[in-house]
C-alpha cells in the first residue's frame, strides 16, 4: 500500500471514530477496582482495632457484633509493621495509627551487642471510608501510644523504646521523646511539622488535657507520671507513679470529666488515681488481688473497671474510695488476656481480648452490671486498643 492510500485510510478511520477520545470519555468499570470494603457508619456503631501481628485494621459492627472486614495497613511489604492504637477524627473522616516495627529488633540485648540500627516508626493517616492510606509522618523508633485532642488538631505520640533505654549509660540519652504533630491533619499530605520533646525512659500511655495545653504521660522506665506543656514543648515535672518502691506505670486514661487520671501499675498490681493537674496528686490506690492491670474503663464518674491479665479477669473499683468491690474471671474461650475496656455514650461496655498473640484475638461485649460476656467477635492477631465510631 502506497503513502497516499495510507493517508486516505487514516482519514477514514478518524472520521468513523467521531474524533479523538480521551481517558475522561471512558465511563466503564475501572481497570483496577479497589478491593477494599466500605465502612461508612450508616447508623451503626463501629469499632476499629489495629492488629499488631497481622498488619491489618479490623472493622467491627458493634451492634450485631460481626466482623465487617480487615484491611491491610502499613508501608513495608516484608517486615511486620506492627500497627498500634487506632484513633479517629470522625468529623474529617480520618484515622491515625502508629507503625511500631516490633520485629525490627528481635532482642534488645542482642541489638546492644551488635550495634544494630533501629528502624524509625511512622504515624499513618487513613480514610475511615475504606481504610486506604492518606499520608504518613516519620517519627522515632517504637511508637506505641497516640493521643488526639478533642478538636482533632494536636496528635501526640510516645515511643516505647526499650533499646534506647538499655544501650545508653547517660540518663538523658536513654530518654525517648514525645512527638507533637500540629495540625494533625497535615499527616494526610505528608507535610506535617514535627516537634520532639525529650521526655523520659520508655514512655507509654498519653492523656491530653481538654484544652490540649498539657500532656500526661506514663513513664514506664522512670516509674513516674510526667506533665508536658505542649505549647512550650517542655516537661513541667513528674511525680512517682504509686506508693510502692517499684510500680511500673503503663496504661493510663482520664475520667469522664478529665480531672482524674487512672494509672495501671503493672509490677505493683495497682490502679492509682491522680489529679490531672500540673503537679498530679495521688488520690487513691487500689490493689488487685492477682494479675496485671491494663487500660481501665470508666463505667460512670465513680466506678471503673480494670482489665486484668494472668489470670484473665476484670476488677471493679469504687473510684471515690479506691475500694475493690468485685472481680470477675473469664474462661480463655470468652476472653484471653483482656487489655482495654470502653463504655459508649449509650452505656454499652466493650473489652479488647489480646489472645495469645499467635491466634485471633477478640472484641467482646460485657453486661454493664454483671460484667459477663454477652457477645464475642474474633478479629486477627494481637488486637490493640479499640476506637469506637458512634452514629
Amino acid at each position: 500500500m502506497n503513502r497516499s492510500a495510507l493517508l486516505l485510510l487514516s482519514l477514514g478511520l478518524c472520521a468513523c471514530s467521531g474524533g479523538e477520545r480521551t481517558i475522561a470519555d471512558y465511563d466503564g468499570e475501572p481497570a483496577y477496582p479497589s478491593q477494599r470494603g466500605s465502612y461508612r457508619v450508616d447508623g451503626r456503631l463501629l469499632g476499629f482495632v489495629a492488629n499488631r501481628m497481622s498488619d491489618t485494621i479490623s472493622v467491627v459492627d458493634l451492634d450485631s457484633m460481626t466482623l465487617l472486614g480487615s484491611e491491610p495497613i502499613g508501608r513495608d511489604p516484608v517486615d511486620v509493621d506492627g500497627p498500634r492504637h487506632v484513633l479517629l477524627d470522625a468529623g474529617r473522616r480520618i484515622g491515625y495509627v502508629a507503625l511500631s516495627y516490633p520485629l525490627a529488633v528481635q532482642s534488645v540485648h542482642v541489638a546492644v551487642e551488635t550495634g544494630v540500627v533501629v528502624k524509625s516508626g511512622y504515624v499513618q493517616a487513613f480514610s475511615l471510608d475504606d481504610l486506604r492510606p492518606l499520608g504518613e509522618q516519620r517519627v522515632e523508633a517504637s511508637p506505641s501510644e497516640l493521643a488526639l485532642s478533642s478538636d482533632g488538631a494536636l496528635l501526640a505520640v510516645s515511643h516505647y523504646d526499650t533499646l534506647r533505654s538499655i544501650s545508653n549509660k547517660e540518663l538523658d540519652k536513654r530518654r525517648a521523646s514525645l512527638a507533637l504533630i500540629d495540625p494533625a491533619g497535615s499527616v494526610t499530605s505528608s507535610g506535617a511539622t514535627l516537634r520532639l520533646v525529650p521526655l523520659c525512659v520508655v514512655p507509654a500511655a498519653i492523656v491530653l488535657s481538654a484544652d490540649k495545653t498539657r500532656a500526661f504521660v506514663a513513664c514506664t522506665g522512670e516509674d513516674s507520671i510526667a506533665v508536658v506543656d505542649t505549647v512550650a514543648g517542655a516537661v513541667l515535672g513528674s511525680v512517682k507513679a504509686g506508693e510502692l518502691n517499684v510500680n511500673k506505670p503503663y496504661a493510663m486514661v482520664a475520667d469522664p470529666t478529665g480531672t482524674r487520671l487512672a494509672v495501671s501499675n503493672q509490677v505493683a498490681g495497682t490502679v492509682v488515681l491522680f489529679s490531672a493537674t500540673d503537679a498530679p496528686a495521688l488520690l487513691s490506690t487500689t490493689r488487685v488481688n492477682l494479675g496485671v492491670p491494663y487500660f481501665v474503663g470508666w463505667l460512670s464518674n465513680d466506678v471503673l473497671a480494670a482489665p486484668i491479665q494472668e489470670p484473665s479477669s476484670v476488677a471493679l473499683i469504687d473510684a471515690a474510695t479506691g475500694t475493690l468491690t468485685k472481680e470477675v474471671a473469664y474462661a480463655d474461650s470468652d476472653c484471653l488476656n483482656p487489655s482495654e475496656i470502653q463504655r459508649t455514650a449509650g452505656g454499652r461496655v466493650f473489652m479488647v481480648c489480646e489472645g495469645n498473640h499467635f491466634a485471633p484475638g477478640a472484641i467482646v461485649e460485657l453486661d454493664p452490671e454483671s460484667l459477663a460476656v454477652t457477645a464475642r467477635v474474633e478479629v486477627e492477631l494481637w488486637p490493640d486498643r479499640l476506637a469506637i465510631l458512634e452514629p
